[in-house]
């Protein structure tokens, strides 16, 4: 990890963890029929956060997924392209005067 990614990561922890301290007044959620008791602000859109983020991730495997088969099957069309080109440069070439 290098020191870019660990000062942010290190941010973002400061940052999550002063939003919690400063939002823990408690709310009421009601979703579908179901109801919560009271619970501080920060763990609603901690969930949410966490949710979204477990979605984009998945929505990306999938998407990962498909390029990865995409550039596997690129690879190999390019072999077979430089073989092809081997053989063609090693054909004798042919006088038809």
């Amino acid at each position: 990890m290098n020191w870019l990614s660990l000062s942010v990561s290190i941010g973002l922890a400061v940052f999550a963890t002063t939003f919690a301290l400063t939002n823990t007044m408690p709310v009421h959620l009601s979703f579908l029929g179901l109801h919560t008791d009271d619970a501080p602000l920060f763990i609603p859109i901690f969930t949410a956060f966490f949710f979204g983020f477990a979605g984009g991730v998945l929505a990306l495997s999938f998407s990962r997924r498909k390029h990865k088969k995409e550039i596997k099957y690129l690879r190999k069309e390019n072999m077979m392209l430089h073989k092809e080109v081997e053989n063609l440069r090693t054909i004798p070439l042919q006088d038809d005067l």
